[in-house]
């Protein structure tokens, strides 16, 4: 069995798989990591020595908390870190070290699943990402943009009478309420936006990128967003997962 941990800057998102296979996931919000919650996630889910563990973090604090507890265990944990030479990633970012790893696993893992093929990875968290495999299969680059929920946070947290509304899909670009006026701003401005910032890239490079989403909230742009391969929002655990396979385990993947 596998386990994946990817801490994010606003959830832990813990998923297990046989093989290829995802048996059980879950999300523990970082504001809650603490000793016995990260317990009741292993014990309820029998995580034991013979568990294979990778970790991957944008929060270096929280990483060192999870570590850790996992060392409570006597269970080895293997860092994404320690692996990324060995996903030979060719890019064109001056400053490699400064890529998240979330980042690289998508990259990774979208040139894996389409090899030497122009593709945009639009991962929905805390930020909204964009990251850009040009059609030699070289991470090109990315877009960063704030994220939805952290939008909606803000809005209500800097303004005297705007309330915070829970993101969703709307029928209707017009807002008869308040609520809904919101609701439809983000909404359908993500949705232009997304397609904008596609277009845009495509433009600049000359290219027909295919589009994978992932994230909490990939699964209300399904069908609004041009030329989507993938929309799955455990992507990137199912990257982790595939370097578990290839570089701890040596087990080779069906191909597609």
């Amino acid at each position: 069995m596998n386990l994946t941990i990817d801490i994010g800057n606003t959830n832990i998102l813990f998923c297990l798989f046989v093989r290829e296979k995802i048996i059980k996931f879950e999300k523990l919000n970082i504001q809650k990591v603490n000793k016995r919650n990260v317990f009741k996630i292993f014990k309820r889910n029998n995580i034991d020595s013979k568990t294979k563990i990778l970790v991957s973090s944008v929060v270096p604090k929280t990483k060192r908390e999870i570590l850790e507890y996992i060392q409570c265990f006597k269970i080895k944990a293997n860092l994404l870190s320690s692996y990324v030479k060995s996903l030979k990633i060719k890019t064109n970012i001056k400053d490699k070290k400064s890529i998240g790893e979330d980042r690289i696993v998508n990259a990774y893992y979208a040139n894996i699943l389409y090899k030497n093929t122009p593709v945009i990875v639009i991962d929905f968290g805390t930020a909204t990402t964009f990251d850009i495999i040009n059609s030699d299969g070289i991470y090109d680059g990315g877009i960063i943009t704030p994220g939805i929920e952290l939008s909606l946070k803000a809005l209500s947290e800097r303004t005297a009478k705007l309330p915070l509304v829970t993101f969703s899909k709307t029928k209707s670009v017009i807002g008869r309420n308040t609520k809904e006026a919101i609701q439809s701003g983000f909404f359908w401005g993500n949705v232009e936006m997304i397609n904008g910032l596609v277009k845009k890239v495509n433009q600049e490079k000359g290219l027909v990128s295919k589009v994978i989403l992932t994230g909490g909230n990939c699964k209300y742009f399904k069908g609004l967003i041009d030329n989507v391969v993938i929309n799955d929002d455990l992507f990137n655990a199912k990257g982790l997962n595939y370097i578990i396979n290839k570089f701890i385990d040596g087990y080779e993947h069906k191909k597609r």
